[in-house]
């Protein structure tokens, strides 16, 4: 079977064909909607299913309006057919990308898992001792905060994501870096402890999206890197959906 993987993000949609059940290459275009006409080169109608997680929902409604129209089978993974157990007070608050995270790790034996996602957003997702999703934490992604900094502030520049040298900067675009990279790691090891208190056991960290290289060395807590796991989450949830309804 021949599919094609789609992850509609805030900033970015990450693009795989499955083939064979083997993960093809990997490309991202921007989140807008002229991203239907970078599909074109995928010959969508040669695809047996176009599978879809999305968190944008304009730009949902566009391709499975636009694969209506061609006569082009789309699933949508989402928390009614993800056959993940969601223990959380409302299931459909869930961002699908979220859930394609929790079942990747599910399926790779990660659990008890904390899952970190750089994108738009920062987000912890838990997956506790069972497999069951149980909830999780939402920061203000990196480059989000950075955009900001830059727009509220009329003298502070746009910078790029980066370890530094030193703490302490010796330069505005120096000390913005410092207090990005080294802001996160606080926060992501406060909240891993924190976390791990109210659990009241250890769980595997694990680190995906663009910048997880960058900052899993200098965590000084021991993880695992998974950059393509939404993506891995994605074909697994329609897998697993086609094997229920085979039952």
């Amino acid at each position: 079977m021949k599919l094609l993987c789609l992850d509609i993000g805030n900033t970015s949609i990450t693009i795989c064909d499955y083939k064979n059940e083997k993960l093809g290459e990997i490309t991202r275009v921007a989140s807008d909607e002229n991203f239907i006409n970078q599909l074109t080169k995928y010959n969508l109608g040669s695809f047996d299913y176009i599978i879809l997680c999305s968190v944008v929902p304009n730009l949902t409604k566009l391709l499975i309006n636009y694969c209506k129209n061609h006569s082009i089978n789309i699933y949508e993974i989402n928390y009614k057919n993800s056959h993940l157990n969601l223990h959380v007070d409302n299931p459909s608050e869930v961002g699908n990308d979220r859930i394609c995270n929790a079942i990747a790790a599910k399926k790779l034996n990660f659990n008890p898992s904390i899952i970190i996602d750089f994108g738009t957003a920062t987000t912890f997702d838990v997956i506790n001792k069972d497999g069951a999703y149980i909830g999780g934490v939402i920061c203000p992604g990196i480059n989000l905060s950075l955009q900001t900094l830059h727009k509220a502030a009329a003298r502070l520049p746009r910078v790029a994501v980066a370890k530094p040298d030193k703490v302490i900067g010796t330069t505005t675009v120096s000390a913005m870096t410092s207090g990005i990279y080294h802001g996160y790691i606080g926060l992501i090891k406060n909240i891993v402890e924190l976390i791990t208190l109210e659990l009241k056991y250890k769980t595997k960290i694990i680190l995906t999206g663009g910048l997880a290289d960058l900052f899993s060395k200098n965590l000084g807590i021991n993880n695992i890197i998974k950059k393509n796991l939404t993506i891995e989450g994605l074909y697994l949830a329609y897998k697993n959906a086609k094997l229920k309804k085979n039952d």
